[in-house]
C-alpha cells in the first residue's frame, strides 16, 4: 500500500537526513517532501510533489554511500510512486 510504503520512508527519512545530510543536503527536502505526501489529500499536490521528489532523487537512484536505511527510503518512495501512478 503506497500509505504504508510513506509511513516506513517517513520513519527513516529524518534518521537517514541526521546520518547522511552533510553529504547529501537534499535529504532534508526529501523529508519534507516525504512528510507532506503522508498529509496531502490532494491528487494534483501529490503528482507535484513525486514529480519533484523524483527530480531530486534521479529517480530514486542511490548514491556510492547509501546505507541500508537510505536504500529503504528511497525504495518505499518509489514503491508509494508506482502504486499512486497505477
Amino acid at each position: 500500500m503506497t500509505d504504508q510504503n510513506l509511513a516506513r520512508a517517513a520513519e527513516l527519512a529524518s534518521h537517514i537526513e541526521r546520518v547522511h545530510g552533510a553529504n547529501h543536503p537534499e535529504l532534508t527536502r526529501v523529508r519534507e517532501i516525504t512528510l507532506a505526501l503522508q498529509q496531502s489529500g490532494n491528487e494534483t499536490r501529490t503528482v507535484e510533489l513525486f514529480n519533484e521528489l523524483r527530480t531530486l532523487t534521479h529517480n530514486y537512484a542511490l548514491p556510492d554511500d547509501a546505507c541500508e536505511a537510505f536504500a529503504a527510503t528511497y525504495q518505499a518512495l518509489e514503491r508509494a510512486d508506482r502504486q499512486r501512478a497505477s
